[in-house]
């Protein structure tokens, strides 16, 4: 189906659709598949620059051209429709080529973590089926020596593998219903589950990002994000090919790097979470990064002194708030640039393909400014973990996906996400939500970050432990702390517990570690 300009503009046209068995808003016109997108771009930009790695560059056309060298390399391999293939590589444009070749060719590819253990790849191989296993040179050895009895590749012998070219490739284009990627949740309180990335809430996905970003031909966006995550293809890749921009794919990313990249390669859009923005701080500056558009933050809210900071180094850069979760093909609602100073902590309203709903727990719609879980509907939702029918079925309930997470909305439709369900703290009957009070704690001009927990109290059952990180030079005593909470939220939010870190414990995916945090309280 053609895309018309209207299409992909903020205020383009919504319908409304079935998806997973309820009416879902829906973007009426769209590509098919993420096999389509690349199809689109190619016919218009087949010499624009597509993406760049270390390398170097490759235009929408050699990447197509690569894309169906692999489709074909992986049918020789044996793979067929709807097989699995497991891959432990760094960013790359050969790892971009073997995830757009899963689209194109039907099969289904799992990118694994590479800061995990040996041990989590054998049991992700386990979980994930995987036919095939291919890894970069750096991590070729390891990976074989978990896989077992699957087949172990180097990553560039299949995506150099002949000279197949896009046009001439006799495959047919997968059904819009189709998963072509499996992307892990963390499984920080249980078994890891590998959530279905399915071609049209991909597409759905993509179209909803440039909406917003209105990237343009010859822009380019950062892609620090590693390719096993979520946010890397529907943040960055999809919307770039939309608009005929170029996806730089850094690897490894660390604060020393990444700044110096996003000026040399002269970067619009780019996107990390809060705590990669507090390290790379020093480093930014508008002189440096002159073509830096928009800037935007994922896995919590920047926080008022983050923010603050951002805003002074960077005067002439939006800033975002994105919230959104690997069952939502990565955003789910926005908080825009010009809704910061009306909406301080708010993770903004749903895109126009999404609902929000905040519902008690025996699922009735609680009212504005109520807090409970947060429910999402739309086309971006997946259609449940792979293998898992009974985590999906108590996931996904009538269209609607259970987030675990505590919110509340106001009443013009804004959402700010107050802390995951399991982690609500019960202070003797008193609901004491951790992003209220890391929200207060961050305001604080001595504390740089927190983080807030539950500690053991054998008196009210639960109280308040926060973790701080002080800004340089700063001193806080932890009476202070107290005092500024209850001055600014709650006298039973105050911290009983106060610590003080060098730096909160990160997850594979930069968001705090509160298990690890947890277990130090025991």
């Amino acid at each position: 189906m053609t895309l018309h300009h209207s299409d992909l503009a903020p205020d383009g046209p919504v319908t409304t659709e079935t998806w997973l068995g309820a009416p879902t808003l829906s973007y009426p016109r769209r590509p098919s598949s993420v096999a389509r997108v690349l199809d689109r771009a190619v016919a218009r930009w087949p010499h624009a620059p597509a993406a760049r790695d270390a390398a170097g560059e490759v235009s929408h056309a050699a990447l197509a051209n690569r894309v169906a060298a692999t489709v074909t390399a992986l049918h020789r391999a044996g793979l067929r429709r709807g097989d699995a293939v497991a891959v432990a590589a760094a960013n790359s444009v050969d790892h971009l080529a073997l995830v757009l070749a899963c689209a194109r060719g039907g099969f289904v590819v799992s990118g694994f973590n590479l800061r995990l253990a040996p041990a989590r790849w054998n049991e992700l191989l386990a979980i994930t089926g995987a036919r095939l296993a291919l890894a970069d040179e750096a991590r070729i050895d390891v990976l074989r020596s978990c896989a077992g009895e699957i087949p172990v590749l180097p990553l560039r012998d299949v995506t150099a593998a002949g000279a197949a070219t896009w046009a001439a490739l006799d495959v047919g284009w997968p059904a819009e219903t189709a998963h072509f990627q499996v992307v892990h949740t963390s499984g920080s309180t249980g078994r890891s589950k590998a959530s279905k990335v399915v071609h049209r809430c991909s597409v759905h996905a993509g179209m909803s990002y440039q909406r917003v970003l209105q990237l343009a031909p010859g822009e380019r966006t950062a892609v620090s994000f590693h390719l096993g995550y979520i946010s890397a293809l529907h943040a960055h890749v999809l919307p770039a090919m939309l608009a005929g921009a170029c996806s730089v794919l850094l690897d490894p990313a660390s604060p020393r790097s990444y700044v110096p990249s996003l000026a040399e390669h002269g970067v619009s859009w780019a996107y990390a979470v809060p705590a990669w923005w507090q390290a790379v701080l020093p480093s930014l500056s508008a002189a440096g990064l002159p073509a830096l558009r928009l800037l935007g933050a994922g896995g919590a809210t920047f926080g008022a002194s983050l923010e603050r900071a951002l805003r002074e180094r960077l005067p002439d850069t939006e800033l975002l708030n994105i919230y959104g979760l690997s069952e939502t093909h990565s955003p789910a609602t926005i908080l825009r640039n010009s809704e910061f100073a009306a909406r301080p902590g708010s993770v903004g309203r749903p895109l126009p393909c999404m609902e929000v709903a905040v519902r008690s727990a025996d699922g009735a719609d609680l009212p504005p400014g109520e807090a409970g879980e947060v429910w999402l509907r739309g086309s971006l939702v997946t259609t449940g973990y792979d293998g898992m029918p009974a985590e999906t079925a108590e996931a996904i309930v009538d269209g609607w996906f259970r987030t675990g997470d505590v919110g509340r909305v106001d009443a013009d439709g804004y959402l700010w996400v107050l802390d995951r369900v399991k982690d609500m703290i019960n202070r003797g009957g008193q609901k004491v939500y951790s992003a209220d009070v890391e929200e207060v704690l961050r305001a604080h001009p001595a504390i740089a970050d927190a983080a807030v927990v539950a500690a053991p109290d054998p008196r009210t059952g639960e109280t308040v432990a926060a973790f701080l990180v002080l800004a340089p030079g700063a001193q806080v005593s932890p009476p202070e702390v107290r005092r500024h909470v209850r001055e600014h939220l709650a006298d039973w939010a105050a911290p009983s517990v106060v610590e003080v870190v060098d730096a909160l414990p990160r997850n594979p995916t930069g968001k705090t570690d509160k298990p690890a945090l947890r277990s130090r309280l025991t």
